[in-house]
């Protein structure tokens, strides 16, 4: 097995444990939130699959990008929330159930929206970016589903000790984690550099900015949750990501080293963003 392979059974396995700390302590109706309170559900299916997708495909009209550089913009536009979000979420002061049922709702959006947008893209510019549905709902199934459920197993196990075990696991799964992100950038630093100059890194910047601003109109009347939405709509599954274009466009590397970017990019946006919010006044 390559190292490049175990590098990514690690960032599964942290990916994993994030997402049983996050469901062992939240509440299993958490799940149908966005269901539940649909007006709340439809502002973050817009912001999240309609604003920020027209952001790319704007960008891809004006600019002559690589088509490596236009494979990254479309798949990461069409990606789920990332597993590990809700806890900025949480930083933000959303509450889990918001929190949860977002992360719970982009996830069987991206189902549908990821194969229908690829291919309507593909078409459009002359790619070929058919993906099929059950490759992403794999994906998802391993990296949300799966985990969710064992967490929501495990604390109804554990009752009064699933916060402290869920604490342990968090912290284990950000360690790894980091570990994995440092080695993957160590090993796609050359192609990352590549990718510095013909307006990679200002398309890729817009996006994360038109994403946090639809978050932040469409999110609703709660400044939390607006918060929250912002950076759903701003941060995508790089896993989800990564994985589509290993499979789907195995030739197109620099690809890989887009999505990569857009994380380092999107950690430098999304601090000041927070410390942003958080000294902003709240409303009486």
């Amino acid at each position: 097995m390559s190292f490049l392979a175990v590098l990514k059974l690690l960032v599964l396995a942290s990916v994993v444990l994030n997402v049983m700390a996050m469901a062992m302590r939240s509440r299993p109706q958490d799940t149908w939130y966005m269901f539940q309170h649909w007006r709340a559900g439809l502002g973050a299916f817009v912001a999240m699959f309609v604003v920020v997708p027209a952001i790319a495909l704007a960008l891809m009209l004006n600019f002559d990008f690589k088509p490596d550089v236009k494979i990254a913009l479309l798949v990461l536009s069409l990606s789920p929330v990332p597993p590990l979000l809700p806890r900025r979420q949480l930083q933000a002061g959303a509450e889990a159930a918001y929190t949860t049922g977002l992360l719970v709702a982009a996830a069987l959006a991206s189902l549908v929206v990821m194969p229908l947008g690829l291919h309507l893209f593909g078409a459009l510019f002359g790619l070929e970016m058919r993906i099929s549905p059950g490759g992403v709902a794999i994906t998802l199934l391993l990296t949300i589903g799966a985990p969710m459920l064992l967490g929501f197993l495990v604390q109804r196990l554990l009752r009064d000790r699933a916060f402290a075990v869920a604490l342990a696991l968090r912290k284990a799964g950000m360690l790894l984690l980091v570990l994995c992100a440092l080695a993957l950038v160590a090993i796609m630093a050359p192609g990352m550099w590549r990718l510095l100059g013909g307006g990679t890194l200002v398309a890729l910047l817009a996006m994360i900015l038109g994403g946090l601003a639809a978050g932040h109109l469409l999110g609703g009347t709660s400044p939390e949750h607006r918060t929250a939405l912002a950076l759903a709509a701003a941060t995508r599954h790089p896993g989800v990501a990564l994985g589509v274009i290993a499979t789907t466009f195995p030739e197109h590397r620099l690809a890989l080293a887009a999505v990569l970017l857009s994380v380092l990019l999107n950690l430098l946006v999304a601090v000041p963003f927070l410390r942003l919010v958080a000294r902003a006044p709240k409303a009486a």
